[in-house]
This record gives C-alpha cells, sequence and structure tokens, in this order.
C-alpha cells in the first residue's frame, strides 16, 4: 500500500469479503482501480480478472473449453462482486469477475490499468481458450514467428495484448500477466520511474516506446511484477514487451 501511493497515488480503503476475509480497494479520485488482499506466500504478478455477464456460464464454458476452475465457490466482496479464479489451458492463473449491480472499476485514466499483455509459450492454446471463451478477435502484429503479438478485441475495443515467449527463453520460466498503470501526467514517466525506484522498486526489463506509450517493466518491493505507461510518449509500433525480459524468473 505504501509503495503505490508513492508512485501511483492510490489511496485506500478497507473491506471484509463474504468469508470474513480482508480486502482492500485502491482507489484514485475514490474510484477503484486495484484490490489488494493478504497472501501467505510470495505473488509473481498481479491477478487479472476478466469480466463475466454472468459467472456460472462463464466459468463452466472455460471447464469445458479446458480451464481448470481453482474457486468454485469464490467469497463476494461488497460493493465488488463475485470472483473466480481459473488455469488457463496455456498454464497461467487469471480471474472472472460478474460485477455487483451498478459497479465498475475505473481503467483507462492516470493511475489505474491501461493495459495488460499476457505472456506465454503455448500461443495458439491461448489463442483458442480465450477467443472461445469471450469472442475475442484478434490481431497479429509482427511476423507471427520471430515476433508474435497478438492484441484481443471486442468490436472495436482492444481488451489485451498476448505475447510469445522468446523462442530462447528458458523451459522454466512462468506465462505471466504484466498490468500496466498509466503515470500522472504532471509527474510524468522518468519523474516515476525514479519514485518507483526510491520506494524499492526493481527494473526487470529496459524502457521501451510503442504505440502504446513509453513502457518500463518492474517488481516492487515485495517481487510482484507490474509495468509503468505513459501514453503521451507513444511512438510507431515498435515490438518491445516483458517476454523479452532478460531477468526471467
Amino acid at each position: 500500500m505504501r509503495f503505490y501511493h508513492e508512485v501511483l497515488g492510490w489511496t485506500f480503503q478497507r473491506l471484509r469479503d463474504a468469508g470474513g476475509h480482508d480486502y482492500v480497494q485502491a482507489l484514485v479520485s475514490d474510484e477503484p482501480v486495484a484490490g489488494l488482499r493478504p497472501h501467505n506466500h510470495s505473488v509473481r504478478d498481479w491477478t487479472l480478472y476478466l469480466s463475466a455477464w454472468d459467472l456460472a456460464a462463464t466459468t463452466e464454458r472455460a471447464r469445458r473449453l479446458g480451464g481448470v476452475v481453482l474457486e468454485p465457490r469464490p467469497h463476494a466482496l461488497p460493493g465488488v462482486g463475485a470472483p473466480v479464479l481459473i488455469d488457463d489451458p496455456s498454464g497461467a492463473g487469471v480471474g472472472l469477475l460478474e460485477l455487483a449491480g451498478g459497479q465498475a472499476f475505473t481503467a483507462g485514466v492516470p493511475g489505474s490499468l491501461v493495459w495488460v499483455e499476457f505472456v506465454t509459450r503455448h500461443a495458439a492454446l491461448a489463442d483458442r481458450f480465450f477467443g472461445r471463451l469471450f469472442g475475442y478477435t484478434q490481431r497479429q502484429f509482427g511476423d507471427g514467428h520471430q515476433v508474435d503479438y497478438v492484441v484481443y478485441s471486442i468490436g472495436d475495443d482492444s481488451a489485451l495484448g498476448r505475447v510469445r515467449m522468446a523462442l530462447d527463453t528458458p523451459a522454466d520460466t512462468p506465462p505471466r500477466w504484466i498490468a500496466h498503470f498509466a503515470v500522472h501526467p504532471d509527474v510524468g514517466f522518468n519523474e516515476s520511474l525514479r519514485r518507483a525506484h526510491s520506494a524499492g522498486a526493481r527494473l526487470r526489463f529496459p524502457p521501451y516506446t510503442s504505440s502504446l506509450g513509453k513502457v518500463a517493466v518492474l517488481s516492487d518491493p515485495l517481487g510482484t511484477r507490474f509495468a509503468l505507461i505513459d501514453p503521451s510518449l507513444a511512438a510507431e509500433w515498435e515490438y518491445g514487451s516483458a517476454a523479452d525480459d532478460p531477468y526471467d524468473d
């Protein structure tokens, strides 16, 4: 909480889920942008939750498509909704969330989630699973061989990027979801990166510029990986992602 307050300006409110477990909601301008909860082990990445109109139906469809349901009886979060965790067939965990009536998380503004990349070696399997689960259309960037970056979209709205790991990535490198949080325009990319470093972050991949913005992949003081992005510094599309991380672990 201290780290993300210093870097992204988050404030927090404490809640309890339906099972009586602690839950912290992160806020930007009093709007929810993320959630935190205690965990007994280190957490490699932020958990992404994809919105489901009908949680039971989407969970069952994920199971039929080869996913493994990890939380068959979710604990509802007050003012948030009911979440379920699954392992998709390509080897990574992801959440499904049916939002409570009238509720929504804020995204796409400074301090919040603006982009997500799913990095996996089983690219074709991921494309098939998520395409069938949510009806994503898929657009290939790069040549599909040396550079394999696919954007999943719903209608005209892009949802996330799927990245195939480099062919020489070590076999024990796990798949991962990289959450990209936007820096504040009045703070800027370099100052945000400096604040993150001062607050205990580790740079995991040299900053690069893409059509989405300038990006730095970091791990926070607890080792959880994420990215800072400045959309105002977007340039012509040039491939770069956490898949190329020279410090894969």
